[in-house]
């Protein structure tokens, strides 16, 4: 638990047996053992100088009265190993041999509560592939939920990347209808309080949404009247580009009915695919173009409708929506952020 606030002269003073029951034995029941500089950058981290907690002394003097209402910091480890799709932070928690506590002289809680955890990210983590429609409130990384009083922070260093899916492009229609665009998937999902009010996330990398794939354009027919019945005609529609993400969306396939529509192009991880081209038969039947996807400072955008004679034209496929690159499981949970942002922030719900 947090070590009493009070001061000694208040009659509460603080004790070694309560340091050490908070922080651990350090060796040789040394006080000035606790004087700890903490630095994870060897193992692929990008933590360093963090002392037992904020205010214990590195060097020098270390008194008793310093550990007043200071409490255990642990450490999770997002940080090694490659790239990671759809992780729980808790689940990193519940790994001990990924899980430190900052001066090395106690075992991580299996209930953590009055304590300072930090999530620590220093690698890449995506969202779901597939091409199924995406669940925007689906997550790259969730915070997962702790216990109660503890005092929250997320740190992204230099490597830490957290990015949604980006939705694929919706097919073009083969005569008929366009298909709609995929969603894209949401970055990082915060399902715990912190006991300050605020969950501070540092981020020196980068935390992004998943965009919407774009809409497949619609196909068309022609049928003028005539000697055998006349003549007909037939056109496609093109393919709807990839959203951005990772992965990013794919795009859409042209319809194959009559004079063909094109693919739509493959987003990537910052850019979108370009909506593919509709068919067009003699100009009588025209294919609808796809839309473009969606990258961050653009949506993505619907399909066209086919022309075709007779009014015959299909409709379009319409545009796929983006994820957010911050949800939170709940609207009381209050976060502030210094850093790279890429996409909506302001998003409740968790998956």
């Amino acid at each position: 638990m947090t070590l009493q606030s009070g001061p000694a002269q208040l009659g509460n003073p603080i004790s070694f047996g309560q340091i050490r029951n908070e922080f651990g034995m350090p060796p040789g029941k040394n006080l000035g053992a606790y004087r700890v500089n903490y630095s994870n950058t060897g193992e692929g981290g990008s933590l360093s100088g963090l002392p037992l907690d904020d205010g214990i002394p590195q060097s020098g003097t270390i008194r008793f009265s310093d550990f007043y209402g200071k409490r255990m910091n642990t450490v999770v480890d997002c940080y090694r190993g490659g790239t990671q799709t759809t992780a729980n932070a808790r689940g990193k928690y519940n790994d001990f041999s990924r899980t430190v506590v900052i001066g090395g002289y106690r075992s991580p809680k299996s209930s953590p509560s009055n304590e300072k955890i930090i999530i620590n990210v220093n690698k890449t983590f995506q969202g779901p592939s597939g091409s199924d429609n995406r669940n925007r409130r689906k997550c790259s990384l969730r915070t997962g939920t702790y216990g109660n009083n503890i005092i929250f922070r997320i740190d992204i260093g230099s490597n830490g990347k957290i990015i949604g899916a980006g939705g694929n492009g919706g097919d073009g229609g083969s005569i008929g209808d366009g298909k709609d665009g995929n969603n894209g998937t949401s970055g990082l999902g915060l399902e715990q309080q912190s006991e300050n009010g605020t969950v501070v996330i540092a981020n020196n990398g980068l935390i992004s949404a998943g965009y919407g794939g774009g809409g497949g354009g619609g196909g068309a027919h022609d049928h003028d009247a005539g000697k055998n019945g006349g003549r007909r005609r037939k056109a496609s529609g093109g393919g709807g580009g990839g959203g951005a993400g990772l992965p990013a969306g794919e795009g859409g396939k042209g319809g194959t009915e009559g004079r063909n529509g094109t693919s739509g192009g493959d987003g990537g991880e910052n850019s979108a695919g370009s909506g593919g081209e509709g068919g067009n038969n003699d100009g009588e039947a025209k294919g609808g173009e796809g839309g473009n996807g969606g990258r961050d400072g653009q949506s993505a955008t619907d399909g066209e409708r086919g022309e075709g004679g007779e009014g015959s034209g299909a409709e379009k496929g319409n545009k796929g929506g983006a994820g957010a690159a911050i949800r939170r499981s709940s609207g009381s949970i209050n976060f502030s952020v210094n850093g790279t942002v890429r996409g909506n922030t302001g998003s409740s719900g968790v998956q």
